[in-house]
Order: C-alpha cells, then structure tokens, then sequence
C-alpha cells in the first residue's frame, strides 16, 4: 500500500492541475487599513455592474457597490487601493489567464511589473475603456502577456483600483495558470523516496515465504 500511495504522489507532482485566482475577501488583502469584503450576501455590487466573473465575487474595502446597501459609502474621487493575492507555482508554465473588472479602473501588476494603467478617463456607468466595470470594458490578458513575468515559485499579483468619477468602487478578477511537470530535482527526490518501500515490500515477501535474512 505505501509504494501504491508513493506512485500515486508522484504521478500527481507530474501533472499538477490548474491553478485558480480569483476576487474574494479570503485570498485578496488590500492596503487601506480595512479588511477586504465581498459584494455579496448582505452587500452587493452596483447594480449597473457586469456579474462577477465565475468562480470570484466583486470585492472592495467596504460598502461601495450598491448605494441601496448599509454604510454605504463613495470614496472621494483620486482614492487608490491595491489589492493584492498571493499564489505558487510549481514546474513549468504551459498556459496562463487573467480577465480583470473594476469601477472605476485599476492598474494591473505581476510580480513587480505593470501590465496595464489605470484608465481615468470616465464613462457613464465606470472607466469609458479597459479596465472598466462592463462587459464591453473588461480586460482579457492572456498567456502572451502573463508568461514573461510569471516565475515558479510564489507570484504576487496586485490591482490599484482608482475612484475618477466618483459613486460606486469595486474590483473583480479571475484568472488560472497551468503548470507542466516539476524541475527534475523535484523528481529525483520524490523518486528516491520510491527506493527504501520498493526494498521493504521485497523484504516483507521474503519474510512471508519462509527465507530469513
């Protein structure tokens, strides 16, 4: 049982699944001395919004979205908060995506270096283009674009979300990541653990057929 639970381990290292990073109040910390809350349940996103992109929730620092919530609140236009999630990767990376909303728009940063500027240009419902809070302003980066920067280990990703015209604030993203097989090293040790059951197992044969050692 223990080498068929090693084989297992290994076969899974060999192909590890995807990697999901989503918008939600667990996994997105920001910088505004406020927790990050979701836009959902006893609070909800503005109601001009597009839906939340599946698997993430509208996320902001408080009661921002729909002004029909309690509290809620408009941050004065020029205010900036980054959001920020933490994710690893292991092995190499075959394809990568990231599609990405706000109200009113948001920079985009990976590990450290900028995809995209904040749009401050206003429209009627957010930004008047990418990154905005409709469907026709969200912003699609894809595999192209996120490869160069995306490195195997631990990645930082971050949005400074800017309020330009005032009203609602919001930030919603989702994006996945699939790494190939692990660096050889990686192999090489989980292989070597193989050695000593494989001889314990042999061992353990022996012993039941009558040969002592």
């Amino acid at each position: 049982m223990k080498t068929l639970l090693c084989f297992t381990f290994l076969s899974a290292a060999m192909n590890a699944g995807t990697i999901y990073v989503d918008s939600n109040a667990l996994t997105t910390a920001n910088n505004s001395g406020h927790a990050t809350v979701d836009l959902s349940g006893m609070l909800h996103p503005n109601q001009g919004w597009a839906d939340a992109l599946p698997n993430s929730e509208w996320i902001s620092y408080g009661s921002t979205g729909d002004p029909m919530d309690p509290g809620y609140f408009s941050p004065p236009d020029g205010t900036v908060v980054t959001f920020t999630t933490l994710f690893i990767v292991t092995g190499a990376i075959t394809s990568a995506s990231l599609t990405v909303l706000a109200d009113d728009s948001t920079s985009v940063t990976l590990n450290g270096h900028t995809l995209m500027t904040a749009n401050v240009s206003p429209g009627a419902t957010c930004a008047s283009g990418p990154i905005g809070c409709l469907v026709s302003t969200e912003e699609l980066f894809t595999f192209a674009e996120l490869s160069p920067y995306l490195v195997d280990g631990a990645n930082e990703l971050s949005f400074g979300v800017v309020q330009v015209g005032g009203y609602s604030f919001g930030l919603d993203f989702a994006g996945s990541v699939d790494p190939g097989t692990p660096e050889p090293g990686t192999v090489a040790l989980i292989g070597a653990g193989l050695i000593p059951l494989v001889a314990l197992r042999r061992r353990k044969r022996i012993a039941q057929a009558g040969i002592i050692w």
